[in-house]
């Protein structure tokens, strides 16, 4: 009997080798099938259906993965149509938080759907969303292990894993192309934009740039990086048409970024330009000996960068250095504005800063040879994030929208008058990204959402194109679980 124990153990112990349960997202996990909900919500595009494509980071990693999810036209037109004042000093309306998880079948995906049709599975810690010409398709890269999202969308809005993106119908985590491969590590910001390849006419191109420098070398224990921007063919943005710089060591310094990374992006139509802000830089042994990524820190610069989109491997960035003008090495934000009417180029970049905490507006003149200038700079609420243009009707002045993200609130500054006109307060915690929404039915307001990332939801505000300082929230859309 004693030599049969050991057998018995080791058969035992080969029988119950099973692989690790899978906790994925609402609607499809973690367990079992549950509801669609809103966690930790990063990038917004709006659908040219009035539709709101959110994705879901995931970024406490409490799932195998994040989602892509549709909230319905109706349902925001539901939440301005209340008219309720959820910011309103010192008691502001009731009813304004709404758990959107009871009841998906109002909130996402088709209409007349459970509410669980709309949403597909991605990966973790996603970042903006950009969609293609037509909405059929919606792009989103995965930090985590380089990939590009890509997810299709019909005219019913169901969403399902764009063709050799998925493994299955709605598990879209294997992506569309590694970027890794190509150098793009922790790829982030990702833009629409026009590129011409050598003997052919312009195609239209995904960028998508890295927030990870990549280590070229190791000499004396000090790292010497690069960072690089992807363009992919939009027609099939499995296909890479080629990388460029947007920053290195091994070209002079005051061209090349000094080999840090960047965070957002904007592409310029009219010149044919990337812009790019922000400073990420690789340092040394995380306790483990591989080397960590962060904000820049003990540096004198704060670049902005400007890439030839047609110059493709013989292009090298064109700084210009916010620092001397405003004193942060910490850019957050950007939106175009102040559009030419002959060209449409855009004349002025709007930059949110961090340390000191300012909106900047900068002047980008037509001719090449001129730089580019700060021409004004805002004090605003602590921590600015993400910025919006909001173009008011009748070519009147612009308005600002700023989110705020350690105050809770949206700052909303008027170019007419240049003055912060309204904050407006008590959106939650964290409030990040923004989106501006079709207009009111009467055509006097904007209407924005904002994600607001540490309370799992999205904030609806409006405002008053003529009053802007009665701008208000509307409503809070979802909650952590």
């Amino acid at each position: 009997m004693s030599r049969k124990f050991p057998l018995l153990f080791v058969l035992c112990a080969l029988g119950c080798v099973t692989e690790p349960p899978e906790f994925l997202p609402p609607p499809f996990g973690p367990k079992e099938p549950t509801n669609t909900r809103l966690f930790f919500p990063t990038g917004l595009a709006l659908h040219k259906s009035g539709a709101l494509i959110v994705a879901n980071g995931n970024s406490n990693h409490a799932y195998d993965g994040g989602t892509l999810v549709v909230i319905r036209k109706s349902y925001l037109k539901s939440v301005f149509d209340r008219g309720l004042s959820c910011d309103a000093f010192p008691t502001p309306d009731k009813n304004c938080d709404d758990d959107v998880s009871g009841h998906p079948g109002t909130v996402f995906g088709p209409e007349g759907s459970d509410g669980n049709h709309g949403s597909v599975i991605i990966g973790n810690y996603a970042g903006p969303v950009a969609l293609n010409d037509d909405g059929s398709r919606a792009y989103t890269a995965s930090r985590d292990v380089n990939t590009l999202n890509a997810v299709a969308i019909d005219t019913d809005l169901n969403l399902t894993c764009a063709p050799g993106a998925g493994a299955t119908t709605n598990d879209c985590r294997k992506g569309l192309i590694d970027l890794g491969a190509s150098g793009v590590l922790g790829p982030f910001s990702i833009a629409r934009g026009v590129v011409t390849l050598p003997g052919e006419n312009p195609r239209p191109a995904l960028f998508v740039s890295a927030m990870i420098p990549r280590i070229d070398s190791i000499a004396s224990g000090t790292l010497n990086t690069s960072a690089v921007v992807a363009a992919l063919d939009m027609a099939d943005p499995s296909r890479l048409l080629y990388t460029t710089l947007s920053g290195s060591e091994f070209v002079a310094a005051v061209t090349a970024g000094q080999g840090t990374a960047v965070g957002p992006m904007l592409f310029d139509p009219v010149r044919h330009q990337l812009v790019l802000g922000g400073c990420f830089q690789r340092f040394q042994g995380t306790g483990a000996g591989e080397p960590g990524t962060g904000r820049c820190i003990g540096i004198g610069f704060n670049y902005l960068r400007f890439l030839d989109s047609n110059a493709q491997l013989a292009a090298l960035p064109e700084l210009f250095d916010l620092y001397p003008d405003v004193a942060s090495v910490e850019t957050t934000g950007m939106a175009f504005g102040d559009f030419d009417e002959k060209t449409g180029a855009p004349m002025s970049l709007w930059v949110t800063l961090r340390n000191p905490d300012v909106l900047a507006q900068v002047e980008l003149p037509l001719l090449p040879s001129v730089p580019p200038r700060v021409r004004r700079v805002v004090p605003l609420p602590v921590s600015p994030a993400e910025v919006a243009r909001i173009p008011r009707p009748n070519k009147g002045a612009d308005l600002i929208a700023v989110a705020a993200e350690k105050s809770g609130a949206v700052a909303i500054y008027d170019t007419g008058v240049q003055q912060v006109v309204a904050q407006v307060e008590r959106l939650g915690d964290s409030p990040f990204t923004i989106q501006v929404l079709p207009p009111s039915e009467d055509g006097k307001s904007a209407r924005l959402a904002v994600t607001v990332f540490r309370s799992c939801g999205i904030a609806l505000l409006e405002v008053p194109y003529d009053q802007p300082w009665n701008a208000t929230l509307r409503g809070r859309v979802g909650k952590c679980q």
